[in-house]
C-alpha cells in the first residue's frame, strides 16, 4: 500500500495521530510556507455523502427506494383518473375544463417526478439517461387530456 502520493502541488500522506489514521494534504503551490489539513475518514465520508459522490446509509437509500415506489404508484393512479375522467365524463352536460386542466397539470407533475427517478436511477446504474420518460405507456384516451 502507498503511503504517500503527489499529484501537481499537492501531497497526500497517510499518518496516524490521537483519533486515528488520517489522510495529511499539504499543497506547496509556490508560498515561502506550505498549506497542510489533517482529514480523517470519516470526515471525508461525510463531505463526500454531502456532495453525493458516495451513497449515503443504507436506511437513507431504502428510504429514497420507498418514495420512489410511491410516486410510480401515485403516477399510476393518476392515470387511471385520467383514463376514466375521459372515458366516463359527460362533458356535453357539465363544463369540466377546470378539472380537467387541473388533472393535466397533475398528470405532468408525476410524469416529470417518474422521469426523473427513471433517469437517476439508470444514470447511477451506468446505463445512461433515458429521455422517452413514460410515455410509451400512456393509453390513446390519456394523451387525449395532454
Amino acid at each position: 500500500m502507498q503511503t504517500k502520493l503527489t499529484h501537481h502541488h499537492l501531497t497526500a500522506e497517510a499518518v496516524n495521530d490521537k483519533h486515528g489514521r488520517a489522510i495529511l494534504l499539504t499543497q506547496q503551490d509556490g508560498i515561502d510556507e506550505p498549506h497542510c489539513v489533517l482529514v480523517h475518514p470519516f470526515q471525508l465520508r461525510a463531505v463526500c455523502e454531502q456532495f453525493g459522490i458516495i451513497a449515503s446509509d443504507l436506511q437513507a437509500a431504502k428510504s429514497i427506494a420507498t418514495l420512489q415506489r410511491r410516486i410510480q404508484g401515485l403516477h399510476e393512479r393518476i392515470e387511471a383518473l385520467a383514463d376514466w375522467m375521459t372515458q366516463h365524463s359527460d362533458q356535453r352536460h357539465a363544463d369540466l375544463t377546470y378539472e380537467i386542466t387541473q388533472l393535466q397539470a397533475l398528470q405532468d407533475i408525476a410524469r416529470e417526478w417518474c422521469a426523473d427517478i427513471v433517469d437517476n436511477v439508470r444514470t447511477e446504474s451506468g446505463q445512461g439517461a433515458d429521455t422517452s420518460g413514460l410515455e410509451p405507456g400512456t393509453t390513446a384516451a390519456q394523451g387525449s387530456l395532454l
